[in-house]
């Protein structure tokens, strides 16, 4: 196995989160795009109506986290508008956030686990060290892509 590590706990947390959207984005690829599209649930929140949604939800969030730590450091931060309909476009999407995240970290890499506890952000839902918010980035993941294996499953959508 030969592979490239990034440094520091914030690199193995990156890592774990390029590590989940990979499995996400091969769980996607399967998907055709009229299956992405389709509404599976109407009597649910609009985030999880389909696989669009959800992967959508997941792209916004992961700007949403990024972006607090931006503020936190007092860096300068975006906020898109993102449009998907087929599934090769969500996927570009996924690679797109996690790139702007890789780049929220790019002067990060050397902190230690004191300053990691210790930098505090506040968001409109709690408030998180920066650990916390990263590893929360990462089962944030985690938990939509299984809520997609889920909706695979029940609908037989592949």
């Amino acid at each position: 196995m030969n592979r490239t590590y990034r440094k520091g706990a914030i690199g193995a947390l990156t890592d774990e989160y390029e590590k989940a959207l990979n499995e996400l984005k091969d769980l996607l690829l399967q998907i055709p795009d009229a299956e992405f599209q389709k509404v599976y649930n109407k009597k649910t929140d609009v985030d999880f109506r389909s696989v669009r949604n959800i992967v959508l939800h997941m792209i916004n969030s992961g700007y949403v986290y990024a972006n607090h730590i931006r503020k936190r450091f007092g860096n300068n931060y975006v906020v898109s508008k993102i449009e998907i309909e087929k599934t090769e476009q969500g996927i570009s999407e996924l690679e797109k956030m996690f790139e702007y995240t890789v780049e929220t970290f790019e002067d990060k890499w050397h902190l230690t686990y004191n300053e990691l506890m210790n930098t505090i952000i506040k968001t409109s839902w709690t408030t998180y060290d920066l650990e916390a918010i990263t590893e929360h980035a990462i089962v944030h993941i985690l938990r939509h892509r299984l809520q997609i294996e889920k909706m695979i499953i029940k609908y037989g959508i592949i």
